[in-house]
Order: C-alpha cells, then sequence, then structure tokens
C-alpha cells in the first residue's frame, strides 16, 4: 500500500505587536493592587506598588509577582531573602500611590512591622503574605520572584483593584431580598426612581419630624440649608440655588426668618440684600445636620468603604456631578465636578 505524502506547512511568521495596544489588552484584566517590600543590602527599606501579583501553590504555599529589570529597585529584591507583598484594602488607594511614587520617602512617618531580615511589613491591608525568595527567572523585560510564604494575615476589608488603567472597588452580589409594599402603584420595585426616593425618605425622615417640629417650612428649611452650606448669599442666589418644584424662596420667607433671629439681612429685603445666619440660625442647622448624618450612619452601618464610594460616584453621575440645582454643592465640589 502506498504511503501518503506528508506536507509540512511553516507556521506564519508573527504579526508584530505594538507594546501601547498590547498593555491596554492586558489592562482589560482587573487585577489587585500590591506593595511588595524588602530590606536593601544597606538595610534601608525597599517598597513599591505592583499588579503582578499571583498565586503559585497551596501546598508547599508559594506565590510570585514580577519586577522590571529597569527597575531602580532590582538589585535590592535580587539579593533580598526576604519578601512581603501586602494586598491593598479598599480606602488605600493613596498608599498604592505613595509606593508608586520615585524619590521620595515612601515609608516616611508610616509604622511598620518587622518580619525576617527586619522587612517592613505595612498595617491594614486586606491581606499580607510574610515569604522567604525561592526561585528567581527571567522572563523577558522582567524577572519573575517565587516566593515560599511564611506566615500571612487577611481581613474582611475590600480590596482594592485595578482595571483598564484605574483603580476600581469591589462591589460583592448580594442574594434578592423580599419586596417592600409600594405605596405609589404606579412603581415597581425594579424602579430606579423607587430605591433613590425609599433611601432618601429614610435618611431624611427624623430631620423633617425635627423640621416640622420647629415650625419650618419648606421653603424655609430650604434657605438655612443654602446658607448652612456658604453663609452671605444674596436672596436672589438663596432662591436659585434651592430651586426645586413646589419649593420657592422668596423675600417673604427670608423676612419671616429674620423675624425669628434665624438670619440678618443687609438693608432692605429684596433679591440683592446679603443674608447671613444669627448665632441661633447657625446652631439649629447645625442641629439638623447632625440628625442626618446619623441617619446617613445608620443606614450605611452594613456597608463597607468601597461600597461608599462606589455608591457616591454613581449618584453624581446621575446627579449630573456640577449641574446647578437643589442641592447647593459645596464649592469644592462645584470646581471639580
Amino acid at each position: 500500500m502506498a504511503q501518503s505524502d506528508t506536507i509540512t506547512r511553516e507556521p506564519p511568521a508573527p504579526a508584530a505587536i505594538d507594546p501601547k495596544v498590547l498593555r491596554k489588552a492586558l489592562g482589560a484584566f482587573a487585577t489587585g493592587v500590591t506593595i511588595v517590600t524588602t530590606t536593601g543590602a544597606d538595610g534601608g527599606d525597599v517598597g513599591l506598588t505592583a499588579n503582578s501579583f499571583s498565586s503559585v501553590s497551596l501546598s508547599p504555599p508559594m506565590v510570585l509577582w514580577s519586577l522590571a529589570k529597569t527597575s531602580s529597585n532590582i538589585e535590592a529584591f535580587r539579593s533580598a531573602r526576604h519578601f512581603a507583598v501586602h494586598i491593598l484594602a479598599a480606602d488605600q488607594e493613596s498608599l498604592s500611590g505613595r509606593f508608586a511614587t520615585k524619590g521620595i520617602d515612601k515609608f516616611a512617618g508610616l509604622e511598620v512591622e518587622r518580619g525576617h531580615d527586619r522587612i517592613p511589613m505595612l498595617h491594614d491591608c486586606t491581606a499580607r503574605f510574610e515569604c522567604r525568595t525561592t526561585f528567581q527567572y527571567e522572563g523577558g523585560d522582567h524577572v519573575i520572584f517565587v516566593g515560599e510564604v511564611l506566615d500571612f494575615t487577611h481581613s474582611e476589608r475590600s480590596p482594592l483593584i485595578f482595571h483598564g488603567g484605574r483603580y476600581g472597588v469591589v462591589i460583592r452580589k448580594e442574594a434578592g431580598r423580599p419586596e417592600c409594599p409600594l405605596a405609589d402603584s404606579s412603581l415597581s420595585p425594579n424602579d430606579l426612581i423607587f430605591h433613590i426616593s425609599r433611601a432618601f425618605f429614610q435618611i431624611r425622615r427624623e430631620a423633617m419630624e425635627e423640621r416640622r417640629r420647629r415650625g419650618w417650612t419648606e421653603h424655609e428649611y430650604a434657605a438655612l440649608s443654602v446658607l448652612g452650606r456658604e453663609d452671605g448669599k444674596t436672596v436672589a442666589e438663596i432662591a436659585a440655588l434651592s430651586s426645586f418644584p413646589g419649593r420657592q424662596v422668596t423675600p417673604e420667607v427670608i423676612a419671616g426668618l429674620a423675624e425669628r433671629g434665624l438670619v440678618t439681612v443687609s438693608g432692605p429685603i429684596g433679591g440683592g440684600s446679603e443674608v447671613r445666619l444669627t448665632a441661633s440660625g447657625r446652631q439649629s442647622i447645625i442641629e439638623i445636620i447632625a440628625i442626618i448624618k446619623a441617619s446617613e450612619a445608620d443606614a450605611l452601618k452594613d456597608f463597607d468603604f468601597s461600597e461608599v464610594q462606589t455608591l457616591i460616584q454613581l449618584l453624581r453621575r446621575l446627579s449630573g456631578g456640577s449641574q446647578p440645582g437643589w442641592p447647593p454643592l459645596p464649592q469644592q465640589d462645584q470646581r471639580s465636578g
């Protein structure tokens, strides 16, 4: 039987890869953010931010991370017998930025714990691994360090993540909660406005009860709230900043507050008159704000830092960020959006 001919095909030549495009594609993979520390040959503390950390083995417990050969810290880690990897928590973004900055004392003012060979170990991280350097591999333009885990700590703190060139946070999926009865039959528990309205009502309910107890109208409370954020506004500015359907701050509203000793007005009350809180007025609005803050803290008691920050960012985007209108934004927020 005649044997069939074997045809050998050469593999296609690899296409040229643009490093910038490759970096962007690799950025699609969300990673945790770590700080790796060790002690240099001179005994000084060394540390840097890295997101190349990965688990290698559970038995024996081993991890790896990589460092560019061009790094000024490469020789310190090449010669180190031990290193520590810190998985940062969601509220440690500034720490990540510090250890990613060149030419500064990254450990200045930081309280550290000392491990093997007196390597510095940071506090309050989501997890921390103290390792013995086991292997070093050449990996292209990086050196891959493999370490045996000698000791570790961990917590339930939500981690800081990095994705697409930006920091991010983890939001845990939650099992469905039982539906609550709806006062408005036109709304559904799946409607965004239902959940926003319900949260708003729950947080402000006690403060509104206190407002009514003090005999303030919605219009008076709106004017006092504006002045509580930034005193010395004109009547026209207060009216514009407190604009809301069904609410209107008029000169008559300001006159009523002045008669009750809550504000002072420069000259005859008109659109251009400057209005300021009295000591009594400021104390009153501070007491209302304290009630709101207490209710807010109670509502958020089961949220972690990352969830609160994400909620604020999403609501800021939803509300238009720096768009004018009620409630008035602090001047810093108006500039930054």
